[in-house]
């Protein structure tokens, strides 16, 4: 498949590489440090508003926290994080390739800076601050806008996908009667052979998305075809990523109620499946209030109504707060690695 001309993109916004060496970067540099205030500022706001709203709930329940426990889930949870910003990063010059034939690669600090920064952007109403701060501050870094808008698209394309493999493989907590006989061994090797059909089909079914886009925006889609190995381990990690998420969902809930927590396989799929709920529910900030909702419909038959809604809304609060401290902690490196270089090269 010969990828597209790129110059059908330069119609697009920022799409051309023309545009990115144009006066429009400048732009976006001097309204980049008001984008990062703004999205900390809006994730703020929204951890106020959860626990101000949350407190009564929070203080009847008096939960006894572990903080050895709570770190490591949190540890767990940064990895992960850190783990899918730079497959995204990664599979950006299959995009950028098939755009300008010159792949640009991002540093793994900058990828997570422009991931937590943004994803506080998605709970501001609009739903597109997140895209439009995302395409900012990758132009910013030299990357096409477009290259990394579609990137992310196909990683939450593929989320998705292993995210319901997940929960697919564990479906006696969830089907019924009819799967009661999958013991977790069985469980598991279901997981593994519906990841490996997403292997063999991803890159079967990318033309054919191609086209069917390109029939619908009646112009080029830049859809490049990655190397079988690499979308192979790219698929594998998406995996990883989500088995992770559930792991630091599963300690953050014992860290609150010890023993009393749901199990490890209950914990990580039910946290999984409201992840993915949140994810479809477009018309939900960052899904919120649709994923706690499902959480506590899963969680409660195991651990009781009162539990399951505490530990919706703390394990929202913990969350927010981590991307707080994530987005503040490379906004503030960033910043004195600047001030360090403008002082040395004033000497």
């Amino acid at each position: 498949m010969s990828p597209p001309d790129p110059s059908a993109y330069r119609a697009l916004p920022g799409g051309g590489p023309g545009e990115e060496r144009s006066g429009k970067p400048s732009l976006w540099r001097r309204m980049l440090p008001l984008l990062q205030v703004v999205a900390i500022v809006a994730g703020i706001v929204v951890l106020f508003g959860l626990v101000r709203s949350s407190s009564p709930a929070l203080r009847a329940a008096r939960p006894h926290i572990n903080w050895p426990v709570l770190f490591a889930a949190s540890a767990v949870w940064m990895a992960s994080y850190a783990q899918l910003v730079q497959l995204w990063a990664s599979s950006l010059p299959w995009w950028d390739a098939a755009l300008r034939h010159a792949p640009t690669r991002l540093s793994w600090f900058r990828a997570v800076r422009i991931f937590f920064v943004t994803n506080l952007a998605r709970y501001a109403p609009g739903g597109i601050w997140q895209f439009a701060g995302l395409a900012a501050m990758s132009t910013e870094a030299g990357v096409s806008p477009i290259a990394a808008t579609v990137a992310v698209l196909l990683q939450q394309l593929v989320l998705l996908s292993t995210g319901f493999v997940l929960i697919l493989s564990g479906a006696p907590h969830f089907l019924g009667a009819w799967t009661g006989q999958l013991d977790t061994v069985s469980q598991l090797i279901l997981g593994a052979v519906l990841t490996a059909g997403l292997i063999v089909l991803g890159p079967r079914a990318l033309p054919v998305a191609r086209r069917w886009a390109e029939r619908i925006v009646k112009r080029p889609v830049p859809l490049p075809a990655p190397p079988p190995v690499a979308f192979a381990l790219y698929v594998v990690r998406a995996a990883l990523g989500w088995a992770a998420y559930g792991l630091a969902f599963w300690l953050f809930s014992r860290a609150l109620f010890g023993n009393g927590a749901p199990h490890l396989w209950l914990g990580a799929t039910a946290y999984v499946g409201s992840y993915l709920i949140g994810l479809i529910a477009v018309f939900a900030p960052g899904g919120i209030f649709v994923r706690e909702g499902a959480l506590v419909v899963t969680l409660q038959p195991a651990i009781g109504p009162e539990r399951a809604l505490l530990l919706a809304i703390a394990s929202r609060i913990w969350l927010v707060a981590l991307e707080i401290i994530g987005a503040a902690t490379v906004v503030g490196i960033d910043w004195m690695r600047r001030r360090v270089t403008a002082s040395a090269s004033r000497k």
